[in-house]
């Protein structure tokens, strides 16, 4: 699989690898869910076992009192700190930042199925 350039990883220092990432308001969740784990999956691919560091931006998507609309709040809670933080050394959301305290899981999946909630 070719990752666009524009996601590809940043290589650190001995400390590991930065991945970032910047939801522009045009994407959902879905669409950055899904960059997000090519980010992760190749930086794996590309750089075995090096530790990974996920940083994410969010432009746009507030709701009426100014927090972060329905897709956001949930790529951070659901998908990142949920999900996505066993495959990651730390990661740094605008709603927090944690380290794994155990390092991550190499045993990166090897695609993303997102299946909806039933309501």
């Amino acid at each position: 699989m070719m990752v666009p350039r524009d996601i590809q990883p940043k290589a650190m220092d001995s400390r590991g690898i930065a991945l970032y990432h910047i939801a522009y308001q045009h994407e959902g969740f879905v669409e950055s869910a899904n960059i997000i784990f090519k980010l992760v999956s190749h930086a794996q691919k590309q750089y075995p076992n090096v530790p990974r560091h996920l940083y994410l931006n969010i432009e746009g998507h507030r709701n009426r009192n100014g927090g972060f609309d329905a897709d956001m709040l949930e790529l951070q809670k659901e998908y990142v700190v949920a999900f996505l933080s066993k495959y990651l050394t730390e990661f740094h959301v605008p709603l927090l930042s944690a380290k794994h305290p155990l390092g991550q899981c190499n045993d990166v999946p090897d695609r993303l199925i997102i299946q909806e909630q039933e309501a």
